[in-house]
């Protein structure tokens, strides 16, 4: 439980309806004003952590993520490190990426659309492998150990528009159990809140106690700063970071033409989110008069961290049935995520007679700001795959198997048995379905594949009145390989990922709350080389 409580006495009063202020308390437990604000602690946050995308390697990439069949590709460890046991001899290789996120945006809001395009790139390590093929008598026994980049969070979004209906300070007003009016000493009364934002937006005048409700014995005596006319809102949301994996593992041919193999894997990442949303009463329509204050401008922004680390175990079998035919599969463990949040919030507002407030930012206002701890965890993934060669041309295809239903999450101190519920209700069973071919030609292989995830959200989790929105993946891709030597590879791959998505500027229980809805296209490219021992 959590009580936040008045503005400072020695802030400025600045209309009648502000009744007399007490001494500033601040009396939080921690966990649940971190359970307020910390971002990643809804199904919606939790999934887009532990969804991972295609294509671990270049080669792999070109083949549009395939490989569940068994692949000699450091891709293996990903997708089924059986695989590795087809391999003939020792190998390093190595890659780097680039990724070209782009998204369009389109502006919604009562009285108001307009398009937004923006355009992030960044560059890393796309992966750095070993496997070490063990002498033996007879059949074949590989370990090795890799790292690679699984998934990438690189995107930004810019919006601006009009908006006649409503404001974020409608969003600031708490609902009634989330305050409440204590006796200020005066005959007067002053609120103490369970909600953060509430507080915020309290102590920057974006919503203000009106006596005159007090009096009519309203349930929820406050009105937001903008009451009238039209705003310009304008932002921008920016997310950044990956998800990297650390393998360990092996593979055994325990019979003739049948590798087994397994390997111990470490999820980890670092996810940053900052969003701003600013208002601007660009018509003076919030003037003083006519019951209105004389707001004028505000700025609103939230920055959290996540830094992530998991762990999780996969095996799998990879057998050669026929000359030309090759099946696959592999189960890959729960993965156990532990999570630290950083969070921080800023509010500042500008008003006509020059007045300006803020918080956030100075280490004394702590509301908003934090660190908050949970744990992820994923359901079970099960794949098959199947590859077919003859001659000189090669088919494969995967299929994925996953229950997002069984996505938990869980914290010391806190419960998620709300968040866990809306998971259940919200989220389903997928099937994910990847395909790609390749082809020899004298040194070179060419290489094309595709790939569609499904959607498991049905809509917004705990938002049933907004929208479904689509968000299911599909992506495409192509690459070239050329043999310079008996011992070294060159691998190009490139791949397009293209879903769509929705933002809300903030809650939809506020009516015809403003949105953005988002086409994001992200282009991967991977240059890679391997080399054989």
């Amino acid at each position: 439980m959590m009580t936040l409580v008045l503005r400072n006495e020695s802030q400025t009063i600045r209309t009648s309806s502000t009744c007399a202020v007490a001494l500033a308390l601040l009396t939080m437990t921690f966990l649940a004003g971190a359970s307020q604000l910390a971002k990643g602690q809804t199904g919606d946050d939790a999934l887009r952590i532990a969804q991972r995308a295609p294509g671990q390697t270049a080669k792999n990439l070109g083949l549009g993520g395939t490989g569940v069949a068994g692949v000699v590709d450091a891709s293996a460890f990903f997708s089924n490190p059986a695989g590795l046991g087809w391999s003939d001899k020792s190998w390093f290789s190595g890659s780097v990426t680039s990724i070209i996120a782009k998204d369009e945006g389109v502006f919604q809001a009562p009285g108001s659309i307009g398009s937004r395009e923006e355009e992030v790139t960044s560059v890393g390590l796309g992966n750095l492998s070993y496997l070490f093929k063990i002498p033996t008598m007879r059949g074949a026994m590989v370990v090795g150990a890799s790292i690679s980049e699984v998934s990438s969070f690189e995107r930004g979004l810019f919006f601006d528009g009009d908006n006649n209906a409503n404001s974020i300070t409608d969003f600031f007003i708490p609902f009634s159990d989330e305050f409440f009016l204590e006796d200020d000493g005066d005959g007067g009364v002053f609120p103490s809140f369970d909600r953060t934002l509430s507080f915020i937006g309290f102590e920057t005048f974006a919503i203000d106690l009106d006596q005159d409700l007090v009096d009519a014995g309203d349930p929820v005596p406050f009105r937001a700063a903008v009451s009238a006319g039209t705003i310009v809102q304008t932002g921008f949301v920016e997310e950044s970071g990956r998800m990297m994996e650390l393998n360990v593992g092996g593979a055994i041919e325990v019979s003739k033409d049948v590798m087994i193999g397994a390997s111990i894997n470490v999820p980890f990442g670092t996810y940053k989110f900052h969003r701003v949303l600013e208002e601007d009463d660009f018509l003076n329509d919030n003037d003083g008069t006519g019951g209105t204050t004389d707001f004028a401008f505000l700025s609103f922004s939230e920055r959290f961290e996540s830094e992530i680390v998991g762990a999780n175990l996969r095996v799998g079998i990879s057998a050669q049935v026929n000359e030309n035919l090759r099946l696959g599969a592999s189960v890959e463990t729960p993965t156990y995520y532990s999570i630290e949040d950083n969070f921080s919030t800023r509010l500042h507002t500008e008003f006509d007679n020059g007045d300006f407030y803020s918080y956030g930012g100075d280490s004394s206002e702590r509301a908003g700001t934090g660190t908050f701890d949970y744990n992820v965890t994923t359901p079970w993934k099960l794949s098959l795959g199947a590859s077919y060669e003859s001659g000189d041309l090669k088919l494969l295809a995967d299929v994925d198997w996953i229950d997002w239903s069984q996505l938990e999450l869980d914290s010391d101190g806190f419960s998620f048995d709300d968040e866990n519920l809306a998971i259940k209700q919200s989220l389903d069973a997928v099937v994910n379905v990847r395909v790609g071919a390749s082809y020899d030609f004298n040194a070179w292989q060419f290489r094309i594949g595709a790939g569609a995830y499904q959607d498991p959200r049905g809509s917004i989790l705990g938002s049933a009145a907004v929208a479904t929105v689509d968000r299911e993946r599909t992506y495409a891709s192509g690459g070239v390989g050329y043999k310079i030597s008996d011992k070294i590879n060159v691998d190009i791959g490139w791949m397009a990922e293209k879903f769509d998505d929705r933002y809300d500027l903030y809650t939809t229980e506020v009516t015809d709350a403003p949105f953005v809805l988002e086409e994001v296209t992200r282009h991967t490219v991977k240059i890679g080389l391997s080399f054989s021992l």
